[in-house]
């Protein structure tokens, strides 16, 4: 139960998904809602939020032993509804917790959240078929919103499919993401443009790594006294959420040392880790695409296509992609104290090389689709993407109907992006499928020479830079 008079946890940038919670608990009748999010994403401060002022049970699932998970619960279920037999009686089986629950929702509204239930289900096998059970012989008469909470994709997405025990009885989805580039900057406002974006590719989107931010300290102090320093958190999370999602820590984090290295292609991968083929990591590959720690990426005109031979695997987290870049190697020589030495030696030298590769293209992709979102682009697009073959390559090609309406090109370099580059685009995707002139987008961390600024008062060619990502669009 979260008391009405509970001080609310930080809260930053979630309205939306709080507002469709808020829809779901206004509706009537019972309702079954799925809430998905990887680890650390924030989706127990939403939910604690959600609940807060409400006749509410929250369970975080662990992976307890059942009977210390049901005590736990007799113990929030007493606080509520002031239940002195039930302090020193537990609730023997999930059974009579949940008669006990759908009792109390007869009685009036009464939210009921298993955070990661995934876990609970781990420890009780067939919890959610005897959820699912539960539900149909009482959610005619009850008053209630149950939330099913979890971080595994795969496991969530499964529970109310069509084999999945839940199915047809879900009546809200809510996907809960990291921040984008934008949305982190609330965290270091105080930053100049182009170290906010060095900051986002450094920590991400995360929330529980954000909040480590001190508003007084800029990048490098910041960095040290962070990510490099022994016994702070976010110098173990790398390791800790490895722990925390696989039984074979060391083979994941090899395959995930590999991407961060350079290696893309599974084959490629399945050869750093000491496989034969690609075949042999695939069942790894799968899960950790499910956990979003890695992100599947195809040439964007081919990404309805079943099969492709041009997949690659990238990162899909900025923090751990840093971790693995810049933390893992150094962590024996970081244990001395020699935090000022690599930032100094390893990282300040390489960083640009890491947020141009990593982070600059990303943040300008997300960008456009804030510009989308708001009205404020002369075209559409709905999917965007990179795009490449055997010889070219382009760092931004949005579609729309399968035909080109947004292409463009990043750079993070010390010079001015010149008039080949823009040249050098209109040649590239003179192979797509081009319905007319596409917008064309040019991001520079550096600006643009005085034939760039002429060339884009025609109104079809849009210039980013790191400024121009932190204006209101």
């Amino acid at each position: 139960m979260v008391s009405p008079s509970a001080p609310a946890p930080p809260f930053f940038n979630r309205e939306r998904e709080l507002d469709q919670l808020e829809a779901v608990w206004a509706a009537h009748g019972a309702q079954l809602a799925t809430l998905w999010g990887r680890r650390r994403v924030g989706k127990s401060t939403l939910l604690t939020r959600f609940a807060s002022g409400k006749r509410s049970i929250y369970l975080y699932g662990t992976r307890m032993a059942e009977r210390d998970i049901l005590a736990g619960l007799a113990n929030q279920v007493a606080e509520t509804f002031d239940d002195h037999y039930l302090r020193s009686a537990p609730f023997p089986t999930w059974e009579s917790a949940l008669n006990y629950l759908a009792a109390k929702a007869e009685a009036g509204r009464l939210l009921l959240i298993f955070d990661e239930f995934p876990y609970l289900c781990e420890v009780t096998a067939g919890l959610d078929t005897l959820v699912q059970r539960w539900w149909d012989r009482f959610h005619q008469s009850a008053d209630l919103m149950l939330v099913l909470a979890g971080s595994g994709f795969s496991f969530m997405a499964g529970l109310t499919g069509a084999r999945g025990a839940l199915h047809g009885r879900r009546t809200a989805q809510i996907e809960v993401h990291p921040f984008d580039y934008f949305d982190a900057t609330s965290f270091f406002p105080h930053l100049t443009a182009g170290d906010r974006v060095r900051a986002y590719a450094c920590f991400g989107g995360i929330p529980a790594y954000l909040r480590h931010w001190d508003q007084t300290s800029d990048l490098a102090e910041t960095i040290r006294k962070t990510l490099l320093t022994p016994g702070h958190h976010l110098f173990r999370e790398g390791e800790e959420l490895l722990r925390t999602e696989f039984h074979q820590e060391a083979l994941y984090a090899s395959i995930l040392r590999a991407v961060a290295s350079g290696e893309h292609r599974p084959s490629d991968i399945a050869r750093a880790v000491g496989r034969h083929s690609a075949d042999e990591i695939f069942d790894h590959l799968r899960r950790l695409l499910d956990l979003h720690f890695l992100r599947r990426e195809v040439p964007i005109t081919e990404w309805q296509r079943p099969r492709t031979q041009r997949v690659l695997y990238r990162l899909a987290d900025p923090y751990l992609r840093f971790w693995f870049r810049y933390v893992s190697p150094f962590q024996s020589f970081l244990q001395l104290g020699k935090a000022v030495e690599v930032w100094g030696r390893d990282i300040q030298p390489t960083l640009d090389e890491f947020v141009a590769s990593t982070t600059w293209e990303e943040a300008c992709i997300q960008h456009l689709w804030r510009r989308l979102a708001a009205g404020a682009l002369p075209t559409r697009f709905a999917q965007i993407g990179r795009w490449w073959d055997g010889s070219h390559e382009v760092d931004i090609v949005g579609l729309w109907q399968g035909q080109v309406t947004v292409a463009g090109e990043c750079k993070w370099t010390t010079e001015p992006m010149r008039e080949g580059v823009f040249a050098a685009l209109q040649q590239k995707v003179q192979v797509l499928p081009l319905n007319g002139s596409p917008l064309w987008v040019l991001a520079s961390r550096s600006g643009f020479d005085p034939v760039l600024h002429r060339r884009a008062e025609h109104g079809d060619l849009l210039l980013l830079e790191p400024a121009s990502l932190f204006r209101d669009t």
